[in-house]
Parts: structure tokens; C-alpha cells; sequence
């Protein structure tokens, strides 16, 4: 008869890092997902514990617990932010309840992972940012395209100097998921819940990458959205008021002279997730598109006459950021793993106390772009970006 598998495995030395997990959808998935994965490819100081996960529904938050690897699930929020043994929040949930959870969270002193964009607006930006630096805890925001290990490479190459001057940027963001008028409402269809459309769901992205690639800060910028479908169907045999932007375009301008175009659409016919930003400086460019995340266009002026053009770049070599820890030279990731390498970088600042962006202070940043755009729209014209 044989004998049961037995394990000779010392047990994990590492402190526990106990995580809580508010909502379980779309970007719940994909953040549950990140913390099974860096614990078994990435060696860290901390042993990620995906310990509760929070839903509003008991059978189906239960359901999910089980799926995504939680210990346990629950409804009740205010419990499981009052547990000592809790480390860190993550905020997966619709825009609309980011800043009350969030707030709650950093009351109790846990550290903060909130979902982008940060809040409605910027001035609930600033009070989560305010009482983060009060609290003294640390705080991300999931703008998780930052690290893409092409990104990250991007971001090194320009922190180098070596396309010279950043003069002008070309930033979209392409979906197509609402281009039939038949397509059911949801929370990102109205403005009570997440604040804008595509302007807040994807152009917050395109802001985020072209600070965190460039250094460059907005100054001002000029809009124009369009609703093209204003009534969906409920879910229920009636209709839902659409009164946010299917597309939503801007022109910027930087400190330092610098312009820039922007573009987020969700009835971009064809485009399934085209999140494309293209960089010109004085001495040469580069670009990247998340359908192909794992490359990066590179043009270089120092190339001879005869060469010159943009050289495609697989960044799956070790090295290039992140690629070392996942498979041999040239094998690619997708899109999970920047949420991965989201987590690791958070846990290894928690631990050695060093700086990790995207904080609370580029959510800030980012909702006050966001807003100066859909200010310029009832305006008519260029709004001033504040500092």
C-alpha cells in the first residue's frame, strides 16, 4: 500500500506580510493573481499571506475566497480593518467607494493599495494623500503598466538622456467594448460611480506612464469628449442614462515647453486594448504599445545615415527589468506579471523603507490632469493644470 506524500520542507522562515483584499471582480482577479505569483518567483524579505478577502455578497465573496487562494472571506469591512493581524489593504473595488475605504484603512494604520484612478476627484486625492503622510504608512496606486519590464526599460533609457530633450508626446488608449449601442450599462457607465468614462479609466493611465517615463509635469491642457450611446440596457428589460464619455481626447502642454496629444476611447471599433505612447527628444524616440508589451521601438539619431529607423527590442533578456526572474532569454510574459512585478517592488520598499511609485502623491497628480481636462470642457479652452 503506498505511503501518503509527505514533505521534508522547512517551514518559511519569512515574517508574514497578512493582506486584505476589498472586491473580487475584474481587477480583484488580477491583484489576487500577483500574490500567489511573487511569492513562488520572486525572492522576498516578506511571505505574502493573502488572508480575507471582503465582498458585499457572503455566498459570493466565499466562492471567490476559494478560487483566488484567500483564507478566508467575509462583509464585514469594518472587522477586518480593525484586526491587528491585518498589514495591508488593497482597494479593488469601483471608483466611487476608493476614498471612504481607503480613509477608513489609513485610520487604522494599514498600508494602502487603491486601485486608479485614486479618487473622484482632487480633492478627495489630497485628503487620502494627506492622511497617508499623517499615518506614516505606505501607499500605491495600481497603475500597474509602470512595470512592464519594456516600460521599465523605456524609463531608463530616458532617465539617461539618451533621446536628448523630450519635445512631444503622442499617448492612446484604444478599446471597443461599448461600440454597440446594445452593450449593458455598468458602473463605468455612470457618473455617480467612477467620476468619467474613458477619461478617468484609461487616459489615467496614459497621464500616469508619460510622468513616470518622461519626469515631465503638466501644465495645461484642452478637451473634447463625446457620448455616443446615452441610454444601455439595464439588465432588467429597461434602460440606464449614459452620462459618461465614450471618448475623450486632450491636447497638453508640459513644463518646459514640451506638447503632448492624448486620446481614451472605449468605441474605438477594432481596438481591443491599444494602450500605444510614442516619445520624440532631440536626439532620437521610442514607443510602446501594451498589445505587443513585451517590445520596444527604439530610434537613435547616432545611427549612421544608411541604418537609421526604429529597431524593435524584445526585452526578455536578463538584462532587462524583471525578466531575469521568469523564464529563459526571450520567452515572454503578458499582461499579469505587471502586477507582479507591482507587488514585489511594493514589498521590497515596505521592507527596506525606500521610496515606491506610483504613491499617493502621482494619484494626486494624476487626478488633477483629470480634472482640469473635463474643467476645460465647460470652460471651452485651456485650463491650468494645479500644483
Amino acid at each position: 500500500m503506498a505511503r501518503p506524500a509527505t514533505s521534508d520542507a522547512a517551514p518559511d522562515p519569512r515574517p508574514a506580510l497578512q493582506i486584505a483584499m476589498i472586491g473580487h471582480a475584474f481587477m480583484g482577479r488580477a491583484h489576487a493573481n500577483a500574490y500567489r505569483q511573487a511569492n513562488h518567483f520572486f525572492d522576498l524579505p516578506r511571505r505574502l499571506v493573502p488572508a480575507v478577502l471582503v465582498g458585499r455578497d457572503a455566498a459570493r465573496a466565499a466562492a471567490a475566497a476559494r478560487q483566488l487562494g484567500f483564507l478566508r472571506s467575509t462583509t464585514d469591512l469594518d472587522a477586518v480593518l480593525a484586526d491587528p493581524a491585518i498589514d495591508v489593504v488593497d482597494v479593488a473595488t469601483p471608483n466611487d467607494s476608493h476614498h471612504r475605504i481607503t480613509m477608513a484603512a489609513l485610520r487604522r494604520q494599514k498600508h494602502v493599495l487603491c486601485e486608479k484612478p485614486l479618487a473622484l476627484s482632487t480633492e478627495q486625492a489630497l485628503e487620502m494623500a494627506a492622511l497617508a503622510r499623517k499615518q506614516r504608512v505606505r501607499v500605491a496606486v495600481w497603475h500597474n503598466y509602470r512595470r512592464a519590464p519594456a516600460v521599465a526599460l523605456a524609463a531608463r533609457i530616458l532617465g539617461r538622456g539618451d533621446l536628448g530633450e523630450v519635445r512631444q508626446v503622442r499617448a492612446v488608449y484604444l478599446q471597443d467594448w461599448l461600440r454597440d449601442g446594445a452593450a449593458p450599462a455598468s458602473w463605468r457607465t455612470s457618473r455617480r460611480n467612477c467620476g468619467s468614462g474613458a477619461h478617468g479609466d484609461l487616459n489615467a493611465h496614459l497621464i500616469d506612464l508619460v510622468r513616470a517615463l518622461t519626469g515631465l509635469e503638466f501644465d495645461a491642457v484642452c478637451g473634447v469628449q463625446q457620448t455616443f450611446t446615452r441610454q444601455r440596457p439595464d439588465g432588467q428589460g429597461g434602460s440606464s442614462k449614459v452620462d459618461v464619455d465614450d471618448a475623450f481626447c486632450f491636447l497638453a502642454r508640459f513644463r518646459g515647453g514640451a506638447i503632448g496629444t492624448f486620446e481614451a476611447s472605449r468605441v474605438a471599433t477594432g481596438r481591443k486594448n491599444h494602450n500605444c505612447i510614442e516619445i520624440s527628444g532631440s536626439k532620437g524616440a521610442l514607443r510602446w504599445n501594451l498589445e505587443r508589451l513585451n517590445e520596444l521601438e527604439l530610434f537613435t539619431a547616432d545611427d549612421g545615415a544608411d541604418v537609421q529607423g526604429f529597431r524593435t527590442i524584445l526585452c526578455m533578456d536578463p538584462g532587462h527589468p524583471y525578466a531575469a526572474d521568469w523564464w529563459p532569454d526571450g520567452h515572454t510574459i503578458g499582461y499579469e506579471h505587471t502586477f507582479v512585478h507591482h507587488v514585489v517592488d511594493f514589498v521590497r520598499a515596505l521592507h527596506d523603507g525606500t521610496p515606491f511609485r506610483p504613491d499617493f502623491a502621482d494619484g494626486v497628480a494624476v487626478q488633477k490632469v483629470l480634472d482640469a481636462a473635463l474643467q476645460s470642457i465647460g470652460k471651452g479652452g485651456w485650463i491650468k493644470v494645479g500644483r
